[in-house]
């Protein structure tokens, strides 16, 4: 088993004080279904632990048979991982605060299998990355046992991210009731002027379906994990675009994107979003 690394800095490491944090809000009233997708920011819970509950509101009323975490990789894949580019881990789980959170780890050699130079179990990406740490007691919390698979990905060209599609398709094959959680904020730590145009445009993007890939290369968009964001929008069940429920700022929730021109601080903005989970009544 994997041991917490991250405690203190991202989330309480008491675990009553963790329960508190992550205790399930109402569901949403929005009929849903699976497979789908939420977007949750990383940060501590300071900053982030509105943003995260207003993401899990939007699914609370389903029942995934798996929940597939899919983060952000911030440092360089190491040489001898190449030309491997998404990770999942080597341990059956992790302990955080004194619960045990199990992966989906036959999932992950099915996958290893089927993509086994692009996909490879490596437990010190997920040492160093928290976002999955301070992520899992939520999906603990809102999904109780339910089986998680952890993947990391750092940016990705074009042929790597039609590998990371079918990545997910595959998933999607073998478990047709899976939640997607992809852990990405708006943008990277910028003053406050760029970061609002940066997340403003991340906004846009998510809204209207198109590449944040592109955005990436075209220094529109700062945002970390735009390669799992382009390759869930792929999926043939994903209705196009991402659905924005809400956007926050240091814990605080805005109507809109913007920022004051005298603003010394730097900021990052964190976005609640779902992809493909809404649909009407019948």
């Amino acid at each position: 088993m994997l041991k917490s690394q991250h405690h203190m800095i991202f989330y309480p490491e008491d675990r009553t004080k963790l329960d508190e944090c992550t205790k399930p809000r109402p569901a949403s009233v929005k009929p849903c279904s699976l497979p789908c997708a939420v977007l949750v920011p990383h940060a501590s819970y300071s900053m982030v632990s509105e943003a995260l509950h207003r993401s899990f509101e939007q699914v609370q009323m389903l029942k995934p048979s798996l929940v597939v975490f899919l983060g952000p990789l911030h440092q360089e894949v190491l040489s001898e991982d190449e030309p491997a580019f998404l990770f999942t881990p080597e341990s059956e789980g992790i302990t955080i605060a004194g619960f045990d959170h199990l992966f989906a780890t036959s999932l992950a050699d099915k996958l290893c299998t089927m993509f086994p130079t692009q996909v490879v179990k490596q437990d010190s990406y997920f040492i160093e990355e928290p976002a999955l740490e301070l992520t899992l007691p939520f999906i603990q919390s809102y999904f109780g046992d339910t089986p998680t698979l952890p993947l990391l990905c750092g940016s990705c060209n074009r042929a790597q991210l039609a590998v990371y599609t079918k990545v997910l398709q595959a998933i999607t094959k073998l478990a047709p009731q899976v939640l997607f959680i992809v852990s990405s904020n708006a943008n990277a730590v910028l003053p406050a002027t760029e970061a609002a145009k940066h997340a403003a445009a991340f906004v846009r993007t998510l809204s209207k379906g198109s590449s944040l890939c592109e955005g990436l290369r075209t220094h529109t968009i700062s945002s970390c994990n735009a390669a799992s964001l382009d390759a869930v929008a792929a999926q043939s069940w994903a209705n196009g675009h991402w659905d924005i429920t809400a956007m926050f700022l240091g814990g605080k929730e805005y109507e809109t994107i913007e920022a004051e021109l005298d603003d010394p601080e730097k900021h990052v903005w964190h976005i609640s979003a779902t992809l493909g989970a809404s649909h009407d009544y019948q």
